[in-house]
């Protein structure tokens, strides 16, 4: 029903009781309408398609509110803000070889990480006369799955003896999963919000558009004196968890006001449409603080073989939710655990910042921080 509160959908039971009040007005009061009678039965029919209709009734009003559509409705919200819903984006990184001088490693060459995630070499590369040589590499799929830590990719699928070792310098942050509803709701937001807007504002919604980028923080230091950060007078150091290194300083030449300088330790080469190659555009990815977690885990006969894996996706899957600088709250991961993993009598959980000093507590990150876990870190325990 449409009032002054909005749509309200009736149940289908409401519908039922309805129907069935107005079939006693119609026929009298000593019908029979129960559920085995033939009036019973064609009442409930009629309910179960008006309540279908009602739910289609119910999408349509909430496909124009951006709280509530969902889908290829909010695709089209976002349409109006000239934004679009980021697709799944492949991993980047760069792999460093040593081994046999002069020796071809083939363009699709795999190496992979300790728990099998897999990248593929984008070309031949020859290994010097001190053996040694670098290349691109592709992550074999899609997804953040394959943003993974600095030294790493340090196996061969196919071992050969003429490479004797292979690893990633730089952690891998290009990879990203599709945009989910709530990620695309709230960069409309931000968007919105940001017209008109200071710059920093600008900043951030123009670096949250990049395919990737989860958080960003800009810190401004509009005095003439360094500020408690390190930064030097009159800059703006931007920090950014996720995204390609490349389309962030794209996003940041775009968005920056000109004569303001940006830092930071990664440092890309703008060219203008006059030509001049020269703009130098510079930021930071967010820190990586590795949070240690124990978890004692009993559990009974539907917790399934990969149970313990399961687990530890369900940990990594809160803390990439934990936005930059926030808390990690020891409390969320035991409705992420309970919620996705099936088998579980009841679970103990400690966390914190180094392996001796883990408890029932929160932990704070710093201001440019993301949380991460390594495999030496998570540990899961079954009916320790």
């Amino acid at each position: 029903m449409l009032d002054d509160n909005g749509f309200t959908r009736p149940t289908y039971e409401e519908l039922v009781s309805d129907l069935s009040t107005k079939w006693l007005e119609l026929f009298g009061s000593d019908s029979d309408v129960s559920s085995h009678s033939v009036a019973g039965v064609f009442i409930r029919l009629i309910a179960y398609f008006m309540n279908i209709l009602y739910q289609l009734a119910e999408k349509v009003y909430n496909a124009q509110f951006l709280s509530t559509a969902t889908g290829v409705s909010l695709d089209k919200l976002a349409a109006n803000y000239g934004l679009y819903r980021n697709p799944a984006a492949q991993a980047i990184t760069e792999l460093n070889f040593t081994g046999t001088a002069g020796y071809v490693i083939p363009a699709n060459t795999l190496f992979k990480t300790a728990e099998g995630i897999q990248f593929q070499t984008a070309d031949d590369v020859i290994l010097s006369v001190e053996g040694k040589g670098q290349v691109v590499a592709y992550a074999t799929n899609v997804g953040k799955d394959y943003n993974v830590p600095a030294n790493t990719i340090i196996y061969q699928v196919e071992p050969t003896s003429d490479v004797v070792s292979v690893t990633n310098n730089e952690p891998v942050e290009s990879g990203a999963n599709a945009e989910t509803d709530l990620e695309l709701a709230n960069r409309i937001r931000i968007a919105n919000d940001t017209r008109p807007s200071s710059p920093a504002n600008g900043i951030i919604s123009a670096v949250m558009a990049v395919n990737g980028v989860k958080t960003v923080q800009v810190v401004q230091n509009n005095t003439l004196l360094e500020d408690e950060f390190g930064n030097p007078p009159k800059t703006i150091h931007v920090y950014v968890d996720g995204g390609d290194e490349e389309k962030i300083a794209e996003a940041l030449f775009n968005s920056v006001s000109a004569g303001i300088q940006t830092v930071g330790s990664k440092q890309q080469a703008m060219t203008d449409n006059a030509g001049f190659s020269d703009n130098v555009i510079a930021f930071d990815y967010a820190q990586q603080s590795t949070i240690y977690v124990a978890i004692d885990a009993q559990t009974n006969l539907d917790f399934e073989t990969e149970g313990i894996q399961q687990i530890k996706n369900a940990v990594n899957d809160y803390l990439t939710k934990v936005p930059m600088g926030g808390i990690v709250r020891f409390s969320y991961l035991y409705k992420y655990v309970y919620d996705k993993v099936p088998g579980i009598d009841v679970i103990e959980v400690k966390i914190g910042t180094s392996k001796g000093d883990l408890a029932m507590s929160d932990v704070q990150l710093q201001q440019f921080a993301i949380p991460v876990t390594t495999a030496d870190s998570l540990v899961v325990m079954q009916n320790a």
